[in-house]
């Protein structure tokens, strides 16, 4: 991991930190920039949603959002549809994604931007990776209970397990982006696997309904590695290989995309420079590495080395 511009590895087994160790300048308390890794703490938003009553999986995006633009009229549109990014929506134009990491902003609303949006294909039909489904869902939040979807995810989700963020990019606007706005250490990022692993239990105390979150880790027909907002260790059929993420393509070539040899339960956070947060319930596993560069590293290398497969 450090030879790869690595900058933090830590792993937990049960409740005990076995292995912790900071390189290339780094520190336990020095936050890094999650990037995609932040769109798996929106899968646990939803649990908390539809634990609450909020909202359903099935429920009809276009019923909560009348405005929304659709692929046809008579199209049904579903929340998991969104989480699952198989919505129909093309990859997010890089104006709207990278611009929400500008230091001055020069779209001001990114979740109206989104609603603006028209799907290109019919939900369901394909897998794309991008970041309207998650301006759409942060809208959907906003609307069914009246708050600050970030403000409802820390009430909900991270306050109960002593969760801190450093920072969350939010655009002009103040909307919070689900997708990639969060700021943290290696040790907070942990507390959240911890959670997804021990199925929405911490610490003794029942966060998460039991099986909610299990939900969010299976695959769809049109992408098996990917669940509702987290990546799966799983085999993808070579015509959806190419919809994957540059840095899991070649890897589904040679079986499952996280590690060919680790366990099939094994699920990931997974953030541009190599930022994953991976859990293994079945081993009673959370490993949370940080990075600075992608090109060097590997999940599987790392994961294989780490398991001694």
């Amino acid at each position: 991991s450090e030879k790869a511009e690595g900058l933090a590895l830590l792993v937990i087994k049960g409740e005990d930190i076995v292995f912790e160790k900071y390189h290339n300048g780094h520190s336990a308390e020095k936050p890094q920039h999650l990037y995609s890794g932040t769109k798996s703490f929106t899968g646990l938003m939803y649990c908390a949603a539809h634990a609450e009553g909020f909202i359903k999986l099935d429920d009809r995006v276009q019923d909560i959002l009348p405005e929304l633009q659709l692929w046809e009229p008579n199209t049904t549109l579903t929340i998991k549809h969104l989480l699952s990014l198989t919505s129909g929506y093309p990859p997010t134009p890089l104006r709207i994604a990278w611009d929400g990491m500008r230091e001055r902003q020069l779209v001001r609303d990114k979740y109206a931007i989104a609603l603006s949006r028209k799907p290109k294909r019919a939900p369901g039909e394909r897998y794309r990776y991008g970041c309207t489904n998650f301006l759409l869902f942060g809208k959907i939040i906003k609307r069914k209970t009246r708050e600050d979807p970030l403000g409802y995810l820390e009430k909900r989700v991270l306050s109960p397990i002593g969760f801190r963020y450093a920072g969350w990019i939010r655009d002009p606007k103040g909307n919070p982006m689900l997708s990639f706005g969060c700021w943290t250490t290696a040790r907070e990022w942990a507390k959240f696997g911890v959670l997804v692993r021990d199925d929405g239990l911490y610490k003794g105390k029942r966060i998460i309904p039991k099986g909610l979150i299990k939900k969010c880790l299976v695959g769809s027909s049109v992408m098996p590695a990917y669940g509702l907002t987290f990546w799966l260790n799983k085999s993808v059929p070579q015509k959806y290989q190419k919809d994957l993420i540059p840095k899991l393509q070649e890897p589904a070539k040679h079986g499952p995309v996280l590690c060919t040899q680790g366990p099939s339960d094994l699920v990931a956070a997974a953030g541009y420079n190599g930022n994953r947060c991976y859990v293994i319930p079945s081993m009673n596993l959370v490993i949370v590495r940080l990075g600075t560069n992608a090109r060097t590293f590997s999940d599987d290398k790392l994961l294989t080395l780490l398991l001694g497969k």
